[in-house]
This record gives structure tokens, C-alpha cells and sequence, in this order.
């Protein structure tokens, strides 16, 4: 018996990564079958969908027009099989990306949430301070903090990253205690390596100070342990500092003149058919971000 559905799944794979073999690797099948069941659509359609090269793999022109048709085509399969049998009977895998100290503080809890509403439904999470790539590292979606970084993406703003300037005790203590932005310049300023704005710090009214400092990390958590061992003062969202703000270990620095908050967005992958399963997820993190008193838009 022809199967239509699972040779279109399968193209769609192969056209999404570029690549027979990595095709292969993300449905767990055997690189001879994708190939075998791609030839047998294109056989069954009539027409080529795929270039070929020794390195490369490229969609012709029918290739392109019916990779968009079968996309929307999946769409309504998933959304038909979604609407049969009981409440809540949804399942498979959604895979998404998080910034890791975001995805600690909040993101895990909700997806906890979400699995007690939805356990047949499995969770793989790529914790990355980077921006994955959604279509080459196969993901659903991602919940970034600041720029998008892919004009091409679908993205919507589900939240903000509240920011605060923190320092320890006893590096107050022992550099003083800044009272105006101009000060933090003859201060040392931890440095976040994924900053868009590099070393210009930039403060809620607009306010833009350029600082410096012998301390540079990707990893807003290692910010945290450098200011915890006083090394200087540091930026980053309050939900990685509130801890440690809450218990004494660090104190806020400029609370009248905060850093500038950052935009959150959920982000999607252009022109990819959006699997019930998906839909449910992204739907209950954007309710969960909306009811955080933290993440929420004002």
C-alpha cells in the first residue's frame, strides 16, 4: 500500500536539513530508506523535487511548489487526527530551545505544567545562551531573549526580560558604591559576550554608558558566580540575580537608573507546517509567560 503521507513527511525532512544523512539521523531511519521512499514520491508525482550532487542537495522548482503544498497539506492532517478521540489525547515529540538560566528559572516549571495536561506529548529541550538554528538543528520552536537574529523566522513577542545591575557586598565595600551611571566607568564591569550592544550599557531611559573590565563570559551564569566572588558589577535578567538579591549576597546597583529591558519572543521556522502538538505547547508558554509578573508585557 502507497504511503503518501509518510513520503511527504519524509521529504520534508530531507528538503528542511539539506541532507539525505541528517534526514536519516532525525527520523531514525536507514539512509537507503529516505532516499528509497523520496524516490518513490517523485516516481508517484511524476516529477523530479530534488537536485542532486555529490555534495549538496537542492529543491527544483516542483520541488519548491510542492514542498509549500504538502506543508499546508500536513497541516490539516495533523489538525484532523488532533480533533479524533478524547481530550488531551495528543502526543509526540516537540523539541525547542531556551536560554539556559530562563529556562531554569521559568520555562521548566511551565513545561511541567504542560506535560501533567499533556503526557502523552514528549519534551526535548536544547538549553544554548546561542542562537540554534531551527531548521538545521531540527527544532520546533525557540524562546529567545533580545534580537531574533533570522529575518525569515516568524516570531512573536510573548514577554520581557526585566534586567538589574548587581554587584556584591563586599566589592561595594571595597570600590564604593556608584550614584549616577557616569560612575560605573571607574568600575570593573563584568562583560556578556552575547551582548548585541557590546560594552555600551544601555539604561532604561536611554541612557547609554560605555564600560570596561577584566572579566568576559558567554554564560549570563557565570556572570552570576563572577559578581558572587567579587569581581565587579554585572547586567543580566532579575530572574538570574533574585536569589541571591532576596538573601543578601548581592545588592542592586542604580535601582533609580535600571538597565534597559529586552524583548522575549517565540520563534518559529517560516513556511513549516505547525503540528498540533506544537500548537498546544507554544499556546500554553505564551499564556504561562502573560500570567509571570516577571515575563509579562506591561
Amino acid at each position: 500500500m502507497t504511503d503518501i503521507t509518510g513520503w511527504m513527511r519524509t521529504f520534508i525532512t530531507v528538503a528542511d536539513a539539506a541532507s539525505f544523512s541528517r534526514a536519516a539521523a532525525r527520523l531514525e531511519l536507514p539512509q537507503s530508506t529516505v532516499s528509497r521512499q523520496v524516490s518513490a514520491l517523485e516516481r508517484h508525482l511524476g516529477a523530479a523535487l530534488l537536485k542532486r550532487t555529490t555534495r549538496s542537495i537542492a529543491l527544483t522548482s516542483e520541488g519548491q511548489a510542492y514542498y509549500e503544498a504538502a506543508l499546508r497539506a500536513l497541516a490539516a492532517i495533523d489538525e484532523a487526527a488532533a480533533s479524533v478521540g478524547l481530550h488531551g489525547a495528543l502526543g509526540g515529540q516537540v523539541r525547542l530551545t531556551a536560554p539556559l538560566t530562563l529556562a531554569q528559572s521559568r520555562v521548566i516549571p511551565m513545561l511541567a505544567d504542560f506535560q501533567r495536561l499533556q503526557p502523552r506529548i514528549e519534551i526535548d529541550l536544547r538549553l544554548s545562551d546561542h542562537a540554534l538554528n531551527l531548521v538545521s538543528d531540527n527544532l520546533d520552536f525557540a524562546i529567545r531573549v533580545g534580537a531574533i537574529g533570522d529575518s525569515r523566522a516568524i516570531a512573536r513577542r510573548i514577554g520581557v526580560a526585566r534586567r538589574v545591575m548587581v554587584a556584591s557586598p563586599a566589592y561595594l565595600d571595597e570600590y564604593g558604591v556608584p550614584h549616577q551611571p557616569s560612575d560605573l566607568q571607574a568600575h570593573n564591569c563584568l562583560s556578556y559576550a552575547l551582548l548585541a550592544t557590546g560594552n555600551k550599557w544601555v539604561l532604561g531611559n536611554d541612557t547609554q554608558v560605555e564600560v570596561s573590565g577584566t572579566f568576559r563570559a558567554d554564560s549570563p551564569d557565570a556572570l552570576r558566580v563572577a559578581a558572587l566572588a567579587g569581581i565587579g558589577i554585572a547586567v543580566n535578567a532579575r530572574w538570574l540575580f533574585e536569589d541571591d538579591l532576596a538573601a543578601g549576597r548581592l545588592v542592586e546597583v542604580l535601582p533609580d537608573h535600571p538597565p534597559a529591558d529586552m524583548p522575549i519572543h517565540l520563534v518559529m521556522p517560516a513556511g513549516r507546517y505547525i503540528a498540533a502538538r506544537v500548537r498546544a505547547l507554544a499556546d500554553h508558554l505564551i499564556a504561562a509567560f502573560a500570567a509571570d509578573p516577571l515575563l509579562r508585557t506591561p
